[in-house]
């Protein structure tokens, strides 16, 4: 009986050759900004030229990936980032915090984005740059670590201990990995004081502050973040009480928005 439950409980493993080269193809090609001859392909794949050539042309024709003119080179259309967009979650959550985030930077003068969580990274899912003449930005679709950014540590503090468990279980193995102690101390911090703000880890110079936007159910469903630079030819006036007067409007305009009450 005992064994009879094991192997129910167990996982069908299913095989399509063809779907699994198509998308080891697009996630070889994700990560190549200037896309792979298929030498090159075939080498990191450990393939064929005559197993991928027909996979490339039927991407290709559906618009997948491209190669520019006078190139042998194959790289990634933005059809898969269009898609992923198209989703009901994540096209409401942008439609809402674009306008808000437009105004939020060019009042305070400081480029802002918008990260949510999925399988054990945060996701830049809107950005927005400053009007200044000299900016400092995250590129849309980047992936923020959780343990060591000022949005991961926002979505970790504002998420109950059950999911952050989870999240923190999926964490890839190349990303920083979670020292018990400290964590507890920094979700502690943040969820005390509404916010965070730290020293980027990522980059000299900036301070990332951040806010958490919550959901209907009060759930936190993205981080809202300021990669904060001060300028020291006094050409912009620091501020910072005005910064987290207005991210903090921004945050809770957003929640309501999203239904949060």
């Amino acid at each position: 009986m005992e064994k009879e439950t094991d192997s129910k409980s167990r996982k069908k493993v299913y095989s399509a050759p063809a779907l699994e080269k198509g998308l080891d193809l697009l996630e070889l090609l994700s990560s190549e900004v200037d896309g792979l001859n298929i030498t090159d392909i075939t080498a990191r794949l450990d393939r064929s030229v005559g197993e991928l050539f027909r996979m490339l042309a039927v991407l290709e024709q559906r618009g997948y990936i491209e190669t520019p003119a006078g190139s042998d080179r194959h790289r990634l259309t933005l059809k898969l980032f269009g898609l992923a967009n198209r989703f009901p979650p994540i096209k409401r959550l942008t439609s809402l915090a674009n306008p808000l985030m437009h105004r939020l930077s060019y009042t305070i003068e400081q480029s802002c984005h918008l990260v949510i969580y999925y399988e054990g990274k945060g996701h830049v899912v809107v950005q927005q740059d400053s009007p200044s003449a000299r900016i400092f930005s995250v590129r849309l679709g980047a992936e923020a670590p959780l343990v060591n950014t000022c949005s991961g540590h926002l979505l970790l503090a504002f998420s109950e201990r059950e999911k952050r468990d989870l999240m923190l279980s999926r964490v890839p193995s190349d990303h920083p990995q979670a020292n018990s102690e400290q964590l507890e101390d920094i979700i502690n911090r943040v969820k005390s004081q509404g916010y965070e703000s730290v020293i980027s880890a990522q980059a000299h110079g900036v301070n990332d502050i951040g806010y958490p936007v919550f959901d209907a159910t009060g759930q936190i469903a993205a981080a809202l973040v300021v990669p904060f630079i001060d300028f020291t030819d006094g050409s912009h006036t620091t501020d910072m009480a005005m910064i987290h007067e207005n991210m903090q409007v921004t945050a809770l305009e957003l929640s309501k928005l999203l239904g949060y009450e």
